[in-house]
């Protein structure tokens, strides 16, 4: 019977970052992955969603660009070519499942594909075969809820990764959900001209977000014609449209982004602790099965680099390394137009935690560069202790919004102040900028305000 250190049952950006860790620490390291390496994420959800809403961004800068010189072009005979973007699309996909491929034989990590089904805490199966193992890493991912959906015709509901190879998408689209990818999808549909509506049992979009960026995302979808329906279930419908409440919603397909819910691989004689249907786990990621790890999706952490840094964590635990995962200084990233990215506490948190703070606001209506770039909407927000100045939060809204929220990520893991973050010289013209102008404001100190 082949017997393995380590063994990882799901080889997304959780488990195969995972495995190349555990492998450099000298572990016999094995995933196993019953489709494709890269998992959810690579193949059928960040990275596709990443790049049509990359394609939707230049087709709406081509429909604009008279602006920026460009003459020529009729707008009437511009149209969105889906069938195209999603060939595109599969072409990155392929080559970067490759690379991950590519990464494990470099690591000497061995692939086993199949479902693996944990058995006790020390034993995998895959199909006939049987393997020991002295721990495991569950990192099987998540999948959109379908219970909240149990009423809309089958014929009309899609799934996002089904949705993603289609040759062409209808007109009238209603997006199931009102979390990151719900907000995501409406966004990069709306892009691209598509009449778009969500539907949302919550109270508001993505309410756990400081209020200024929940409220930025009210107001561009309002601007933007997208109709949010909030406090909402679909009740009905069929092939004209849905039924929400009284009201029958016009439309040719629904997508699923509705909370994800845990994919759990199958288990005997393993009394894993869950909790709303997401596996429990101490700060290093161990379950109630001490041999047993689990993370991303599973934990109930929707983003793909909480797992991979999550996967680190596992393994270095499993080694003999203590060191847990920092959830308050991890970066929280949205992808839609603009981009939202958000780090530490929020504004409504510091309140309710009684805890005293300076606050510096930047828009990015006057930063020079987001001025000749035409992407001029947005704001950072930065949050400080008052007395020490100690940066607690920082909250963007900015068209690469996902990368300026690294410098704050940074600036928050070393315990960096103000005083920091307005000693270093920002080069310009830069969209950077606008974070040191916050935390000049934030000082009282604003230089371009």
């Amino acid at each position: 019977m082949n017997s393995y250190d380590v063994m990882i049952i799901g080889g997304g950006p959780g488990g195969y970052v995972a495995a190349i860790r555990a492998a450099q620490l000298g572990l016999k390291t094995a995933v196993v992955e019953k489709s494709k390496l890269g998992g959810m994420c690579l193949n059928w959800g960040c990275v596709p969603s990443r790049r049509f809403m990359e394609c939707a961004r230049v087709y709406d800068r081509v429909l604009s660009s008279a602006a920026f010189g460009v003459a020529g072009v009729d707008p009437k005979a511009i149209r969105f070519d889906w069938k195209r973007a999603a060939s595109e699309k599969d072409r990155i996909v392929t080559k970067l499942v490759k690379g991950v491929e590519f990464l494990m034989k470099k690591n000497k990590v061995d692939v086993i594909t199949g479902e693996g089904k944990l058995v006790g805490g020390t034993r995998v199966t895959v199909g006939d075969e049987t393997y020991e193992t002295r721990h495991t890493i569950i990192a099987t991912g998540s999948r959109p809820d379908l219970a909240p959906l149990k009423f809309v015709p089958e014929s009309q509901l899609v799934e996002i990764d089904a949705l993603y190879t289609r040759d062409h998408l209808p007109e009238r689209i209603v997006v199931a959900g009102g979390d990151t990818v719900a907000c995501e999808m409406a966004s990069m549909l709306r892009l691209i001209g598509k009449t778009v509506t969500v539907v949302t049992a919550e109270p508001k979009l993505m309410g756990w977000l400081d209020a200024a960026l929940t409220q930025f995302i009210a107001d561009k979808f309002k601007r933007q014609g997208i109709r949010v329906l909030t406090e909402s279930a679909i009740i009905g419908g069929d092939a004209s449209g849905i039924i929400v409440g009284d009201e029958t919603v016009a439309c040719d397909l629904v997508v699923n982004c509705e909370r994800r819910a845990a994919v759990l691989p199958e288990m005997s004689d393993v009394p894993l602790d869950l909790e709303s249907g997401f596996v429990v786990v101490n700060e290093f990621m161990q379950t109630s099965v001490p041999s047993v790890y689990a993370i991303g999706d599973v934990t109930g952490k929707i983003f793909a680099h909480v797992a991979s840094a999550q996967g680190v964590c596992a393994v270095n635990h499993i080694a003999g390394l203590n060191e847990a995962v920092d959830d308050l200084h991890m970066p929280v990233t949205i992808y839609m137009d603009p981009e939202i990215g958000a780090v530490g506490r929020t504004e409504e948190q510091l309140q309710r935690e009684g805890i005293a703070y300076v606050r510096g606001d930047f828009p990015l209506n006057v930063n020079s560069k987001a001025i000749v770039e035409g992407n001029a909407e947005g704001f950072v927000k930065v949050l400080a202790d008052q007395k020490y100045g100690e940066i607690l939060g920082v909250h963007v809204v900015a068209s690469r919004a996902t990368d300026l929220i690294s410098e704050a990520a940074m600036c928050m893991k070393t315990e960096g102040t103000l005083d920091d973050l307005t000693r270093v010289v920002h080069a310009h013209p830069t969209v950077s900028e606008t974070v040191l102008e916050a935390g000049f404001k934030a000082s009282g100190k604003p230089l371009h305000l």
